[in-house]
């Protein structure tokens, strides 16, 4: 099909064809108006993205759709760019008919035989033949654009989108995957029960008492057997180790003590041994005095001093034994020191690594806490029609620098462009069992 501006209506090389009474133009075109618009299209305000029909009677090949461009402007056939962003779409039909009054053109037909067509501003048809798309987001099964119609509300776009659901949490079985991750989290509570009992064990062996300060745990909702049985073990294993470190702690006191009794022991003899040392120099060297005057003989001599070295020795060696002990003794304190310092460092090691544990659990706990309550309740709740009304909100683009957050709900109409903000609130008692 090709078409050309040719001469004006009498032109003597063609003849115009048959035109319709005006008033049967007017009454078709307002049939299709309100055919292809609806009561909408009378009030609606045109903006980009939208799509017109335009059309001439009697001239098919001249149809044609048209969207609004970005700039606000649409491409009229024999015109060219019309504005129509923020224009009603009988404003904008008025406009293409002012600005084509009165045409002639030369169609060639499919026989290749060319025609002359006259055509006027009331034979043109301009109606909405696409709105703009309404966007769903959030918590639906399938967000994104869904077509306009006339009279759609929230509920049938929810409903376009697959209907209500979390995105962050997809399950293949939500009964068994609710059951699993409630058996996880009563799980988890034990775990956070154990990881209290130990540090406040761990803190009761190193401040030195005897007994766990139940005040300082946090309460779970565990059965109380259950949280009985958790402290009065960690009970017992603080009971067991304070009585250990007491028995390692007695014998090293004990091995400190007998060495010290040694060592007075072994002192007072060396007193002896040395006395004795003394007492036999001297009669050494009294036998050599008498020995040069010829009072004893020289075996006499001898022998007293083989007897005052062995006494030296003797003196010697209990010297030596004391100087040992008194060692051992030193050893022996030092690892009552050592003991007390290693148990120490172990109770703070295992503290730090219980509590690193705790805060671990604690976390778990959390997770698993929104996982149940974003999963297996939200969805059970969604299915019984027990859980809280959905949070509803619709975004409107009033003019073109200016947004409106609307609150709605499932009955709210919704306009061409409009965005669906969807948020479920759910309603959520979880209570381990008892």
């Amino acid at each position: 099909m090709s078409y050309r501006r040719s001469h004006p209506l009498g032109s003597p090389s063609r003849r115009p064809r048959a035109r319709l009474p005006a008033s049967c133009l007017g009454l078709a075109v307002l049939l299709h108006a309100a055919l292809g618009s609806g009561a909408a299209a009378a009030e609606y305000l045109l903006q980009p993205g939208d799509t017109l029909e335009f059309s001439v009677a009697g001239v098919p090949d001249l149809k044609q759709k048209l969207t609004v461009d970005l700039d606000g402007a649409v491409a009229v056939p024999l015109i060219g760019q019309v504005r129509a962003a923020g224009q009603t779409v009988g404003a904008v039909r008025e406009r293409v008919r002012d600005l084509l009054p009165h045409r002639s053109l030369t169609i060639r037909g499919q026989d290749g035989r060319e025609s002359l067509t006259a055509i006027s501003g009331e034979e043109i048809t301009l109606s909405v033949a696409e709105y703009r798309p309404v966007y769903v987001s959030g918590d639906v099964a399938k967000p994104g654009e869904q077509p306009f119609r006339a009279g759609l509300s929230v509920r049938q776009a929810v409903s376009l989108a697959g209907g209500y659901d979390l995105q962050r949490f997809r399950m293949e079985s939500p009964i068994l995957q609710t059951a699993d991750l409630r058996g996880e989290y009563e799980n988890l509570w034990a775990d956070f029960a154990r990881a209290q009992a130990v540090s406040a064990r761990l803190r009761a062996e190193l401040e030195g008492r005897s007994a766990i300060d139940k005040a300082a745990l946090t309460e779970v909702p565990l059965p109380a057997p259950v949280r009985d049985r958790i402290l009065r073990n960690e009970q017992d294993l603080l009971n067991a180790r304070n009585a250990d470190v007491t028995k390692e702690r007695a014998h090293l006191r004990q091995t400190l003590k007998l060495t010290e009794d040694r060592i007075r022991t072994m002192s007072d003899q060396q007193v002896k041994e040395e006395e004795g040392a003394q007492l036999d120099a001297s009669e050494i060297e009294r036998i050599a005095d008498l020995n040069k005057r010829g009072i004893v003989p020289i075996t006499r001599a001898l022998e007293t001093r083989r007897l005052s070295l062995l006494s030296s020795t003797r003196a010697l060696q209990i010297g030596v034994q004391v100087e040992q002990t008194k060692k051992e003794r030193q050893d022996a304190t030092r690892a009552i020191d050592r003991m007390e310092d290693q148990r120490r460092g172990d109770l703070l090691r295992d503290l730090q690594d219980s509590d690193v544990k705790l805060a671990q659990t604690r976390a778990k706990l959390q997770a698993t806490g929104e996982k149940l309550l974003y999963t297996g309740v939200v969805r059970s709740q969604l299915v019984r029609g027990t859980g809280g009304a959905p949070q509803i909100t619709v975004i409107r683009r009033a003019d073109p620098a200016r947004t409106q957050r609307i609150a709605a709900d499932e009955d709210t109409d919704l306009r061409p462009g409009d965005t669906v903000e969807v948020a479920l609130r759910v309603e959520y008692d979880f209570k381990p069992t008892q």
